[in-house]
């Protein structure tokens, strides 16, 4: 097989996990046809990851650390604290409506540990949703909302931004309009 041509094969074998997982789902996923989807021996994914499990892992860490990436960028380019969590719910909807396998990959095939108790450690926690979270406080603070029902309010924006994220990535659905302009109308039901 022809490998030079592969700049980052280790990310290249990774995306293709993630495609061939969102196309056939874990029961069709082997790194040989890891392998084959990037032109390479069976043996170079062996060779990166050392076995199907830490390839898998190291798929669901390659989605979670570009969704944080993205909130991440969204937080330092809003300068508008009143707008933030609009913005953030839609950089969650323009993420994961670029990359439709990562939301199918991510929340339908992963292992993610997503804890939403009040005792919920934020350095062990998901890390896209302790980022939302800490936006979605601030703005409840600022707007003297009454802290015990923080929690609740916080979930239900998670929860509306997903499942209009998960419509939006869905093969079959007709809308009759665009989701990455809708998601501000959307997301205006939510006054305070």
């Amino acid at each position: 097989m022809d490998t030079y041509h592969h700049k980052n094969l280790k990310g290249d074998l990774i995306e293709a996990g993630i495609n061939l997982v969102a196309k056939e789902g874990l029961d069709g996923f082997s790194l040989r046809k890891v392998a084959g989807l990037c032109g390479v021996s069976h043996a170079a994914p062996y060779s990166h990851f050392g076995n199907k499990d830490r390839l898998l892992e190291e798929m669901q860490n390659y989605v979670s650390e570009n969704f944080t990436a993205q909130l991440e960028g969204t937080i330092a380019r809003c300068k508008d604290k009143e707008r933030l969590l609009m913005e953030l719910g839609k950089a969650y909807l323009d993420f994961f409506t670029a990359h439709p396998n990562y939301f199918a990959f991510l929340f339908g095939k992963t292992k993610i540990a997503l804890d939403l108790t009040e005792s919920a450690d934020p350095q062990k926690n998901y890390r896209p949703y302790e980022i939302f979270k800490a936006a979605a406080e601030d703005f409840l603070a600022r707007k003297n909302c009454p802290k015990e029902k923080w929690r609740d309010i916080t979930i239900s924006l998670w929860a509306f931004v997903h499942g209009i994220t998960s419509l939006a990535t869905m093969r079959g659905v007709k809308c009759g309009f665009n989701w990455e302009e809708k998601i501000f109308d959307f997301m205006s039901a939510f006054q305070f």
